[in-house]
């Protein structure tokens, strides 16, 4: 009984902790609602930052903020593509509880057309 609990132990403890809970943030922004992108300034051990400027008719807030603890310049330049295009949206998601060193960590940034455009 006693080696079966020594086993037990040794076994539990060099098991790699289990994730359980993971969040994404999941955004779908037409391209004729951005008015502009750029990058945030960044500190050595922040995350980049992309910053996109809606418009005023958009349906959320005016200003979104992404950050990434990998770089965001092709993401900003998918964004560029974009600008101002009524058939062509911008798809981001954002792993928020990545094993990163600040946690953050865009999965996706893609250009998606509507059909026939």
């Amino acid at each position: 009984m006693v080696r079966l609990l020594l086993i037990l132990l040794f076994a539990l403890a060099f098991t790699p902790p289990v994730t359980a809970f993971q969040k994404f943030e999941h955004y779908r922004i037409l391209g004729s609602e951005i008015l502009s992108v750029r990058l945030g300034p960044q500190e050595v051990e922040d995350p980049a930052t992309l910053i996109l400027e809606l418009t005023a008719e958009s349906s959320g807030p005016r200003e979104i903020t992404i950050e990434s603890d990998f770089g965001l310049d092709e993401c900003k330049a998918t964004v560029e593509e974009i600008l101002g295009s009524a058939t062509s949206t911008v798809e981001i998601i954002v792993h928020v509880t990545a094993d990163t060193m600040n946690g953050v960590m865009v999965l996706q940034c893609a250009r998606i057309s509507a059909p026939g455009s």
